[in-house]
């Protein structure tokens, strides 16, 4: 497993398929690796079967990390054009 997160769900390990395993796994590392541009919230506060449940590619996990960035950003000065919002979602 590349994740640190996905070690404390034991029991869902035992119970899931092998495909959803490698799938969450890399989305938890991937998460993980891009802790502060946006992938704090689903290293936090997604469960594995809720990580199944929203995200059906990586892709579309980019794409989440990258508007809570932008959502964050949103609480501050600046423009959408804001260097800062490329800067944290450069994956």
């Amino acid at each position: 497993m590349k994740s640190n997160v996905i070690r404390a769900y034991g029991v869902w390990l035992e119970e899931a398929t092998k495909k959803d395993i490698d799938f969450v796994d890399r989305v938890y590392a991937i998460c993980e690796k891009h802790y502060e541009s946006g992938g704090s919230t689903i290293v936090e506060c997604f469960e594995p079967a809720e990580v199944l449940e929203h995200f059906k590619t990586i892709k579309a996990v980019k794409e989440y990390c990258r508007l809570r960035v932008e959502n964050a950003t949103n609480y501050r000065w600046g423009e959408d054009t804001d260097p800062e919002i490329n800067i944290r979602c450069e994956w």
